[in-house]
């Protein structure tokens, strides 16, 4: 179970990586509001990431999505204490949509599997 966390943990924060770096190209091109993928990039990143663990979950995916999203969690928020980052509603917000995200795609991942 291990490697299939480190497997997708690796996805998410390379996809992270990757579509920023898609999003700041084309922000440079055609100079776009970039305020609305500050949401949308994570969340598409642990969503994918989650399908992919939950292809290789065998059951409890609402767990499985609470404890995926909680690492990851965890993780964003050393960063933010290290940058010294403000805390505030918004960011509740964005971790609550994280964990559901993380369970619909972990639930996802799970059908996905049994087909």
């Amino acid at each position: 179970m291990l490697k299939s966390y480190l497997k997708s943990y690796t996805f998410l924060f390379s996809l992270i990586v990757i579509l920023t770096i898609i999003i700041s190209i084309i922000n440079y091109l055609f100079l776009i509001p970039i305020n609305i993928f500050k949401i949308i990039i994570p969340l598409i990143s642990v969503f994918i990431s989650s399908i992919i663990l939950g292809r290789e979950t065998k059951e409890k995916a609402y767990l499985e999505g609470i404890k995926f999203s909680s690492i990851f969690l965890i993780i964003i928020t050393i960063i933010k204490l290290i940058l010294k980052l403000p805390f505030n509603y918004k960011t509740i917000i964005m971790y609550i949509l994280t964990i559901i995200t993380s369970i619909v795609g972990l639930i996802i991942g799970i059908n996905i599997k049994k087909k």
